[in-house]
């Protein structure tokens, strides 16, 4: 089942008229086999991960490997299916050194894809860095339990979600536990320093979560 899904992303050229504008050409990446229990999701691949055609390769992948590594997870590669909410590099704006972030069209092309990745795997863990990641997990939460925003977090919609609403606790869609994060990459260190408490209250957290799913020590 999961191989004949990412045949279908790998094929998939829904925003490639979009993509085509940034000079990038659709190319879904992503990582990992059914049986892996912990699922990594990101916002979307980054240049270095274009160019390598893998995720997590540049410098906030290396910085997630390494804390899961001091949380007691070392076969990274082997226990970790890798993807993103958007499955294709979106390109930079002309003049700009920061990705673009991808736009409201491009998630809803590639949701249903997200969800039935979720689906095929179901891990112990999913973990959700970044808050477009986030904003996924809550919106396909909420298609499942109409009012689960309101009435668990206090919002009415997934897009008005913020750090303080999400970062440090842990979730739940349907049997897996839901771990959001702060992502690692340099354009978040003003929400870290703005909740300068979250990283370590989510290290220690991820940490115990590791163990109580019988990845600690692996």
């Amino acid at each position: 089942m999961l191989e004949n899904l990412e045949k279908r992303m790998t094929q998939c050229r829904l925003c490639a008229g979009t993509l085509s504008k940034y000079g990038v050409v659709p190319r879904p990446i992503f990582s990992g086999g059914a049986e892996h229990p912990v699922f990594l999701l990101g916002q979307a691949p980054g240049i270095t991960e274009y160019e390598k055609n893998a995720p997590f390769q540049g410098g906030a992948g290396q910085s997630i490997k390494a804390l899961f590594k001091t949380c007691g997870l070392d076969d990274f590669d082997r226990l970790v299916y890798q993807t993103s909410v958007t499955k294709c590099f979106p390109g930079r704006r002309k003049n700009s050194s920061t990705d673009r972030m991808p736009s409201v069209g491009e998630v809803a092309n590639c949701l249903p894809f997200l969800e039935k990745q979720m689906k095929i795997v179901s891990p112990k863990l999913l973990v959700c860095l970044g808050g477009l990641s986030w904003k996924a997990f809550l919106k396909l939460k909420e298609t499942d339990e109409p009012g689960y925003c309101l009435a668990e977090i206090g919002i009415t919609k997934p897009s008005e979600v913020k750090v303080p609403d999400v970062v440090g606790r842990q979730f739940k869609w349907r049997s897996t536990i839901v771990l959001p994060m702060i992502h690692p990459a340099g354009s978040a260190n003003g929400a870290r320093a703005q909740y300068p408490n979250h990283d370590r209250d989510s290290k220690l957290l991820l940490k115990d979560l590791l163990s109580r799913v019988g990845m600690h020590g692996l």
